[in-house]
């Protein structure tokens, strides 16, 4: 059996995975690695359609956009907690100047405003869009930013239990999928498992 110690282990290599674990790196906490069953799988690297939309606070233009606002939104269409949308609210456009930062090249106006479109039933422009491949190439860029931070990628490995004691999270134990000939496992010690 393989084993690994690791001071947190991100769980999943979609955008949401490798966003963690880059924010943690950036965060100070450089003893980590990320677990996935495989790096060029998953819903977030393989989707493409005409509605592939990021959504943010409105950046562009006279709206008069508030993180209040966007939170109200996202909180009216009844599917969302009120504290969780104000932080994603709050965080959209930190979150969206990351992806610009890493080379996502979202659509601008002649003065370089990061211009959206509306969607669905939210009254300002907070949409935005690269084409029907957003998310895989919000992968991409967040994974070449791992990367170049040297955070182990297991890949191939399978996430099978989340190993506890005294009811929290200790560690995680998978299947290493690559091996095709016997059933081979790995263990990775973490106290902090995302």
């Amino acid at each position: 059996m393989k084993t690994y110690h690791f001071d947190a282990l991100v769980i999943g290599s979609g955008c949401a995975g490798y966003n963690c674990a880059d924010w943690l790196f950036d965060l100070g906490m450089t003893n980590i690695a990320l677990m996935t069953e495989g790096k060029l799988a998953g819903t977030s690297r393989n989707t493409g359609s005409d509605k592939q939309t990021y959504y943010k606070l409105s950046l562009a233009g006279d709206d008069g956009d508030s993180i209040l606002g966007m939170a109200q939104t996202l909180f009216s269409g009844g599917a969302m907690d009120g504290d969780v949308a104000l932080a994603e609210a709050a965080n959209s456009a930190k979150s969206f100047m990351k992806l610009v930062n890493l080379g996502m090249r979202f659509p601008t106006n002649e003065y370089g405003e990061y211009v959206g479109y509306k969607t669905d039933h939210d009254p300002y422009c907070r949409a935005t869009s690269i084409g029907p491949y957003t998310s895989k190439k919000m992968t991409e860029v967040l994974e070449a930013a791992v990367e170049k931070k040297g955070i182990t990628i297991l890949d191939n490995a399978q996430a099978i239990k989340i190993l506890t004691e005294d009811g929290r999270a200790v560690g995680v134990l998978a299947l290493d999928t690559s091996s095709t000939e016997m059933v081979e496992y790995i263990a990775v010690s973490a106290p902090n498992v995302v």
